[in-house]
């Protein structure tokens, strides 16, 4: 199996084919270990991961075509943007509880806003260092998926459609495909154009790996998952409650398509590679 020559249609089924098969398997280890409610949604959600990772490894194509894409440096000079991204894709997502909060409170009404957004009886912070959310968050949130996504959506899907059918199209359908993979389409799908806008720009796909892990490091509920929905004491049916949530959605609203606007200018590692080309030139006609 060569990654250079396997088409997108490929790709997009082993994503999907790994889903799939994750649910008997889950299913079957869930009846062995005889677990049920949190730990058997810990299990759901790392089975696949754990899938991915031994289909990556297993396959010396899929190994090297990995080894190649995490060789890649980010753009010297791309740091302070890189931080930057980072934090507003925090803003996204307490952007899309507030995108939530409104559609709710548009459609159904400030009764079905507080029933839908009300606080569990369990206390967040106590949770929130239950193993079972420490794991699912910091573990397999913040770095596991955030590798293994981040390499097989925008490392391998992205590039392949892209180098058929060009940026824009590549873009909306692994945004499309990534979405349907996620519980929370919109949100999912915002979040892949902008990890395709941080490839792009800074030329290495350790640039959207970091800003992945980092939001999703941050919305555990001690940091800034706190702040997801209004304070507890706060009239959650009130729609004027949510303003922090809807002020970063109007930030998202505004701040994505202009981050689209810069990565659609240009490819950072095209022109890399260009530039590495052009240095390797002399040395090979000399060599010759």
């Amino acid at each position: 199996m060569r990654t250079g020559s396997a088409s997108g249609i490929q790709i997009a089924f082993l994503v999907f084919a790994v889903a799939l098969l994750s649910v008997p398997l889950t299913i079957y280890v869930t009846s062995i270990l005889e677990t049920s409610g949190a730990k058997s949604d810990v299990i759901g959600r790392t089975i696949p991961f754990v899938i991915a990772s031994i289909i990556l490894i297993a396959f010396p194509p899929l190994r090297q075509q990995v080894s190649t894409e995490l060789s890649r440096p980010i753009l010297t000079g791309r740091g302070l943007e890189l931080a930057i991204v980072a934090l507003a894709k925090v803003a996204m997502l307490l952007g899309a509880f507030g995108a939530i909060a409104l559609w709710t409170w548009m459609s159904q009404g400030g009764y079905a806003l507080e029933q839908k957004m009300a606080y569990s009886a369990t206390d967040e912070l106590t949770r929130a260092f239950s193993p079972e959310v420490i794991w699912v968050q910091l573990v397999l949130g913040a770095i596991i998926a955030p590798v293994i996504e981040e390499i097989v959506f925008r490392g391998f899907l992205y590039r392949t459609w892209e180098r058929r059918w060009g940026a824009l199209p590549s873009a909306i359908l692994v945004s499309l495909l990534f979405a349907l993979y996620h519980p929370i389409f919109l949100s999912a799908f915002a979040s892949s154009l902008l990890f395709i806008c941080v490839l792009r720009r800074v030329g290495s796909l350790w640039g959207p790996i970091v800003v992945h892990g980092f939001s999703n490091a941050m919305v555990w509920y001690p940091f800034a998952g706190q702040f997801a929905k209004p304070p507890s004491t706060a009239a959650l049916g009130d729609i004027g409650a949510w303003g922090l949530q809807l002020g970063c959605l109007l930030l998202a609203a505004v701040a994505l398509p202009f981050y689209l606007t810069l990565a659609a200018r240009e490819d950072v590692r095209e022109r890399l590679d260009a530039d590495h080309e052009v240095r390797l030139a002399p040395t090979m006609f000399l060599e010759r």
